[in-house]
């Protein structure tokens, strides 16, 4: 964690430079947080988008889209968030014969710093904004817990096939301590999962510190031992940071949908 470029002043990179990438091991993450067992029942991918992908044409002529890059959740590690800015800064004065030789570049950079198949696509306009889920947040809650408290959760009887969402997450980074914004959409079907009981636990993550994939995979882990849904898929649409999103998807299921849209607040 000393080595990552979070917290710390950078200098803006003026040249191409590859080395400026930094991962994560995902194991390690995921043994101190004890969410390593969930390796035999989660699917998923980590999705990002940066919307600052600037490059230079062979007469010097910049060149401005939105980069979409996602790769398995089951990759040995994940990159960090700050060391992908820098290295995309470090490739706005590059010269390249083509959009098609800047995403060969890419391909082969940050799959080296990940150590995993890696898709990429570079657009010119935004996705489109997808808003299908019910909104829990109006939802009556009488008091939310300071620490992460999944024990909140509660089920009824009834079984039935859901598709819920929140405004309202908040974590903290857990170098910088900055806040992290998104909204939670959370996919079930089996028994009925209160809402109220389901907002309370959400928000009881207003003051933990962990990574945007850690939080995601603890929230599926919690569901699971505490719902007991037939089928699970929880994505996180993380508000963008240094023009960067991240959006994390887990899911009981091989087939889980992996395009990624936008949500309303992004």
């Amino acid at each position: 964690m000393n080595e990552l470029p979070l917290g710390k002043p950078s200098d803006y990179p003026k040249s191409y430079d590859p080395n400026l990438l930094i991962s994560i091991n995902r194991f390690d993450i995921r043994k101190q947080t004890g969410l390593d067992t969930l390796l035999t029942t989660m699917h998923g991918i980590d999705a990002w988008t940066s919307y600052e992908l600037s490059w230079l044409d062979l007469n010097s002529i910049p060149k401005n889209e939105i980069l979409y890059l996602t790769y398995d959740s089951s990759s040995k590690k994940f990159i960090e968030s700050k060391s992908l800015k820098l290295y995309l800064n470090s490739l706005n004065n590059c010269k390249f014969t083509s959009k098609e030789d800047l995403l060969k570049t890419l391909q082969e950079d940050i799959g080296s710093c990940i150590q995993s198949n890696i898709t990429i696509e570079i657009l010119p306009t935004p996705k489109p904004i997808e808003d299908s889920s019910l909104c829990i947040d109006d939802s009556i809650v009488q008091s939310v817990s300071q620490k992460v408290n999944s024990l909140v959760l509660q089920t009824k009887e009834m079984t039935l096939e859901e598709n819920l969402s929140s405004r309202l997450f908040r974590s903290l980074c857990p170098i910088t301590s900055q806040p992290d914004w998104a909204t939670i959409t959370i996919y079930y079907k089996g028994p009925q999962i209160v809402h109220e009981t389901l907002l309370s636990y959400l928000l009881s993550y207003r003051n933990h510190q962990g990574f945007h994939e850690d939080c995601v995979e603890r929230i599926f882990s919690d569901i699971l031992k505490r719902c007991f849904p037939e089928s699970l898929t929880v994505r996180a649409n993380f508000l963008r940071r240094g023009g960067i999103e991240i959006n994390p998807v887990r899911s009981t299921s091989i087939e889980f949908e992996k395009e990624i849209f936008r949500s309303d607040r992004q």
